[in-house]
């Protein structure tokens, strides 16, 4: 990421006890038989928060977060237990800007993360979930 000038993870975060606390609570979703992805989904109330999705090196700009994002989308609207899906990446990362809005999430907020504010601005977007009844 740094490589490509976006700037919103350093040495500090995410780090070994964050990943260890996605594994303890469940919320850690690993793609690929030689982790070639992981992301963390985490559910409260109606929403769920995508957070971390990471795309080892080797395999960025092949669609797997565009499949990751779209498998979760399907996960939600298939178990009816959240009514939006929530991320935030930093105004640094258009590739990922790009991919949310390709997807129809919706620009929801811009903030400053507390204890991030050396990153810069912060996008949060939604994705409102459709059901069916």
């Amino acid at each position: 990421m740094n490589a490509q000038g976006i700037s919103q993870w350093d040495d500090t975060y995410p780090n070994k006890n964050v990943i260890l606390q996605d594994i303890e609570k469940k919320q850690l979703w690993v793609y690929g038989s030689h982790y070639e992805a992981c992301v963390t989904v985490q559910k409260t109330d109606h929403t769920a928060f995508i957070q971390r999705l990471v795309v080892s090196s080797r395999y960025q700009r092949s669609g797997i977060a565009r499949f990751i994002l779209t498998d979760i989308i399907q996960q939600a609207e298939s178990e009816k237990q959240v009514d939006q899906l929530k991320i935030s990446t930093n105004n640094s990362n258009s590739p990922m800007q790009h991919l949310l809005t390709s997807l129809n999430f919706i620009p929801s907020k811009k903030y400053r993360m507390p204890g991030r504010e050396q990153f810069g601005n912060f996008l949060e977007f939604t994705y409102p979930i459709r059901i069916c009844k």
